[in-house]
Formats: structure tokens, C-alpha cells, sequence
């Protein structure tokens, strides 16, 4: 049995998604950022090209693997190993350095695009494009 998706939640995750879309080509420098500050250059390059793409308005769902790994960075998620960069750089951060509000911030939304992407993909939509 197949489901039909319910026009509301597509046009509220299309919403998000497209809300998505416009912070990635306006706050893009806040993502990258907090990229280095938690990660480093090689992460910095990654939130970079992400950033890019948005604003050169590419399909953001090609990006959806940088875009999950980044979302996983902010999360705090490759800490775990104590030797590894990221360990080491968040470390480093006071929890009250304005910067790990913005890392935060980019956290959060990076979330909800990536919740809003996924639902869409599901839903059929294939292609940001289509959602913006």
C-alpha cells in the first residue's frame, strides 16, 4: 500500500528546506567557521564547498553526505578519540567563546535541513531545487 504524502508536512519541509537553502547562502562564513573552529583547515574546506554550492545555487542534496558529516562535527560526535584533531581543537574551546554559540547555531540548523531534506527525499522530492 502505497502512502501519499500530506501536502501540509511537504509544504512545511519545503518551507524548512528552502529556509535551509537561504542561511547557507547568507550566513555560509558562520558554517565554515565553526568548521574551523571545531575541525580545522580540512573541515573548513568541506563547510567551504557546501557553502559554495548553495550560492551558486546547486542541488544540495548531491551535498547531503558533507552536509551529515559537517552536522556530525558540530555535533560533537568525533570527539570520542582522544588524540584526534577534533577532540583536541574542542578541547580548546571555552563553552563560553561566542564562537561555540555560532558552532551551536550552525548545529541546529544544519539539523533541521538535513530533517527537511530527508523527508523530502522521501516524499519524492529528489532535487533541492525542487523544494526551493
Amino acid at each position: 500500500m502505497k502512502q501519499t504524502p500530506d501536502i501540509r508536512a511537504l509544504l512545511r519541509h519545503m518551507n524548512t528546506a528552502g529556509d535551509f537553502m537561504r542561511w547557507l547562502r547568507d550566513e555560509g562564513d558562520s558554517l565554515v567557521a565553526s568548521a574551523e573552529l571545531l575541525g580545522g583547515p580540512r573541515w573548513a574546506e568541506r563547510a567551504g564547498a557546501v557553502a559554495a554550492a548553495a550560492q551558486a545555487g546547486h542541488d544540495l542534496a548531491a551535498r547531503r553526505g558533507e552536509l551529515d558529516a559537517l552536522h556530525r562535527l558540530l555535533r560533537l560526535e568525533f570527539t570520542d578519540a582522544i588524540g584526534s584533531v577534533e577532540a583536541r581543537r574542542f578541547a580548546a574551546v571555552h563553552p563560553d567563546d561566542p564562537r561555540a554559540h555560532v558552532a551551536r547555531r550552525c548545529a541546529e540548523v544544519l539539523g533541521r535541513g538535513l530533517r527537511a531534506l530527508e523527508a523530502l527525499r522521501l516524499a519524492g522530492v529528489v532535487s533541492m531545487r525542487e523544494a526551493a
